[in-house]
């Protein structure tokens, strides 16, 4: 397995450090760890005096300097764990650097922390790590706390192929003997769900959500069928509602480590959209999210 990492200095780069360090991935994995210069943030109006432009300069080789020495210190605390462990510093637009090395890289797994909807510096979401989840050819992977282990795992099934795909990929992880993993299939509102509708179309509304009920907890007991399968506990939780704020509920509920979701599915634009149900996992989710994409 090829696995980029993107690394900023910020606490939730070194979470992430931490999970390349705990987690034993597939032997023969490589690593490639980056930091990205943002050339937008180190250029000054060509019309700035030259002391500017002389200031400019000692900051860009500065923050070259200190990106290079955040990734050589890095290598050094994961070349125990990694066989092969390589460092690169990128330029350019951070989210667009990141998806361009992963594709030229054959990454498998971008993995990457992400601060989320409070903190405006660096990697905010909704900027560098949406974008990345958006763009990249590969899973990814955002960590956005502290977790020494993918223990408790919420996995969002729709019957999709990517979600099935989530699945076999998820299991081929590195995931620890007692992990105990959640699929939450989600029947999405009717739209007429949002309209008042009178006591005389209970019965009406119950036949049109009964199939569709029937029809999510069969694929998510299907999925958790594999899972057990492979050796780990699963169980089902079917659940009536928008999808996004259905998994998350699950995953609060669950005390979830990792939740994983297809950035594919059955959303009519055959696609899990960003900006629906994989967008607001990742914006909301308090657990590391792992979005898959074939």
């Amino acid at each position: 397995m090829k696995v980029l990492c993107a690394l900023d200095g910020s606490k939730h780069s070194r979470w992430v450090v931490d999970v390349l360090k705990r987690v034993p991935f597939p032997e023969g994995s490589s690593l490639l760890l980056v930091h990205v210069l943002d050339r937008a943030r180190l250029r000054l109006p060509k019309d700035a005096g030259g002391l500017a432009q002389g200031a400019m300069k000692r900051a860009q080789i500065m923050a070259e300097e200190i990106g290079r020495g955040l990734l050589e210190r890095t290598r050094g605390v994961l070349r125990s764990v990694w066989s092969a462990v390589d460092c690169r510093i990128i330029r350019g637009h951070p989210a667009e650097a990141i998806v361009r090395t992963a594709d030229k890289h054959k990454a498998d797994l971008i993995v990457m922390g992400s601060r989320g909807l409070t903190d405006v510096r660096a990697f905010l979401l909704g900027s560098v790590s949406r974008k990345v989840v958006m763009h990249a050819g590969c899973p990814v992977l955002l960590i956005k706390k502290h977790v020494p282990v993918f223990r408790r795992i919420v996995v969002a099934m729709d019957g999709s192929k990517d979600a099935w795909a989530s699945v076999e990929y998820l299991l081929k992880l590195p995931l620890p003997e007692p992990a105990d993993i959640t699929v939450v299939s989600v029947v999405p509102p009717l739209p007429i769900d949002a309209i008042e509708a009178p006591q005389s179309l209970a019965s009406f509304l119950e036949q049109l959500r009964t199939p569709l009920l029937k029809k999510a907890r069969a694929v998510a007991t299907q999925a958790a069928e594999r899972i057990q399968k492979a050796g780990f506990e699963a169980r089902i939780a079917v659940v009536h509602g928008h999808p996004s704020h259905e998994i998350v509920k699950v995953a609060e509920a669950e005390r979830a480590d990792l939740v994983v979701v297809g950035s594919r599915g059955l959303t009519g634009t055959s696609r899990f959209l960003l900006g629906s149900v994989s967008d607001g996992i990742i914006k909301y989710a308090p657990c590391a999210v792992l979005v898959f994409r074939r």
